[in-house]
């Protein structure tokens, strides 16, 4: 039976038995490659995405929707944003590839925002909860249908229309 699995796998890398070990190590060092080089590409473009959200800020404040990242694609995105000159705060909402919500807000020291305060009520609204940070804050939620009134709260929240 193990020798049927050996053989199975091995096949499957398209190498012999022998070969097998250093075909796993191989394999798996490509992989990490990969993610590796996937993660770096996310990033670049969450800056020059960043940008863009940047150029639609009102007094200083983002709010956006940005649906089918991972949360901490969206912490990402929401740092990148608040980096941008004459950005106070950034708040980036969305729903996660499993169906879930992310709130990310992501506040300078001097904007006079509080991060947390930012995303509080919003986070309650998608049946969710999180952090408080006054500079960086995420939240986690499971009603993605309210993402949009979340937001919408959020703005309230930050003074802006």
């Amino acid at each position: 039976q193990e020798e049927d699995l050996i053989a199975r796998a091995a096949d499957a890398l398209g190498k012999t038995g022998d070969d097998l070990p250093l075909a796993a190590e191989k394999l798996r060092s490509e992989l990490k490659a990969a993610q590796s080089e996937i993660k770096s590409l996310r990033r670049q473009a969450a800056g020059s995405r960043a940008t863009e959200l940047a150029a639609a800020a009102d007094d200083g404040v983002v709010v956006a929707r940005v649906d089918g990242l991972a949360p901490d694609e969206v912490r990402d995105l929401a740092v990148a944003v608040r980096q941008q000159p004459g950005i106070r705060a950034a708040v980036i909402g969305g729903e996660k590839p499993d169906g879930g919500v992310t709130l990310v807000a992501a506040a300078t020291k001097d904007g006079g925002l509080h991060a947390g305060e930012l995303i509080g009520e919003a986070a309650r609204t998608v049946k969710g909860g999180g952090g408080k940070g006054p500079e960086l804050a995420q939240a986690g939620g499971k009603d993605a249908s309210r993402i949009d009134e979340a937001l919408d709260q959020v703005r309230a929240a930050a003074g802006i229309g």
